[in-house]
């Protein structure tokens, strides 16, 4: 990366424009190899921050949902608990600059679907199009605030917030670029009474699933309100899959059975017709 092509990044907040939907070049013209600031910078936080059940539960759902989503696609990355380095002029040492952010969950579009060991928005060229952080109890201020004004300036056009043990907000916060200033999105009512923030960006409606039954009900969950459907998580699809494949078996073997009854058939008609 040449000094030339950092300094087009060094003016914070004006890196990108609102996100689109991903292009249908499938991955044509994108940065196929690391560039050499992702294999010389850092690609984790010195010290990790541990995640309740309930956390976890909503950054691996998130995180797999969205990749079984665009599976296929190789002009959209989907991240999670990544490093981001966004300020060409960031000083580890002296910690002058905007350091890197890691949020739990973010999307990239026109970005090609490679292992990235962090992601450089100076090599890709852009900022993710989508981040979604899932506060922890011990992080909420700066989950809501300090991270709110750091991704505002990285330029990330959309910044969803789960806060699912805050009693005296909203659970999710829907958040968009508009001229430098994060603006709230509306909470919308969609088929069969579900309720949750729709994301331009993703073209989907992040939810908190009703409570029910299963012991993971009020999960945060992506519901496609075009299906009107919930996406199902990596269980939920690997279920499915399962069960497929044994209707797939079953229906080999009544075939099989069906086959050996016609050739037992035939060969008793064959043996009347010799005797």
């Amino acid at each position: 990366m040449t000094e030339a092509m950092r300094d087009s990044f060094r003016s914070v907040g004006a890196l990108a424009p609102v996100g689109a939907p991903a292009r249908a070049v499938n991955g044509a013209g994108l940065r196929w190899t690391p560039g050499p600031d992702e294999l010389r910078l850092p690609s984790s936080e010195e010290e990790p921050v541990s995640q309740n059940t309930r956390q976890m539960v909503a950054i691996t759902d998130g995180f797999n949902g969205l990749r079984l989503r665009w599976r296929g696609r190789r002009d959209v990355f989907v991240g999670a608990d990544q490093l981001i380095h966004w300020d060409p002029d960031y000083d580890r040492r002296t910690n002058t600059g905007n350091g890197p952010m890691a949020p739990d969950v973010y999307v990239a579009f026109d970005v090609a679907n490679r292992h990235h060991s962090s992601y450089v928005v100076w090599e890709e060229g852009k900022p993710p199009d989508f981040v979604l952080e899932v506060v922890s109890p011990s992080s909420r201020r700066r989950d809501k605030e300090e991270k709110r004004d750091a991704y505002a300036r990285m330029g990330v056009p959309e910044f969803f917030i789960y806060d699912p043990e805050d009693k005296s907000g909203p659970t999710l916060t829907g958040l968009e670029l508009r001229n430098g200033r994060y603006e709230p999105l509306p909470e919308e009512t969609f088929a069969d009474g579900v309720v949750g923030v729709r994301s331009n960006a993703l073209g989907l409606c992040l939810c908190v699933k009703p409570t029910g039954t299963e012991p993971l009900d009020g999960s945060l969950r992506w519901y496609d309100p075009a299906r009107g459907e919930f996406l199902p998580t990596l269980h939920e699809s690997e279920a499915r899959a399962a069960a497929s494949d044994a209707r797939a078996a079953e229906s080999d073997a009544r075939a099989a059975e069906s086959e050996a009854r016609v050739a037992e058939l035939e060969a008793l008609i064959e043996k009347m017709r010799r005797d």
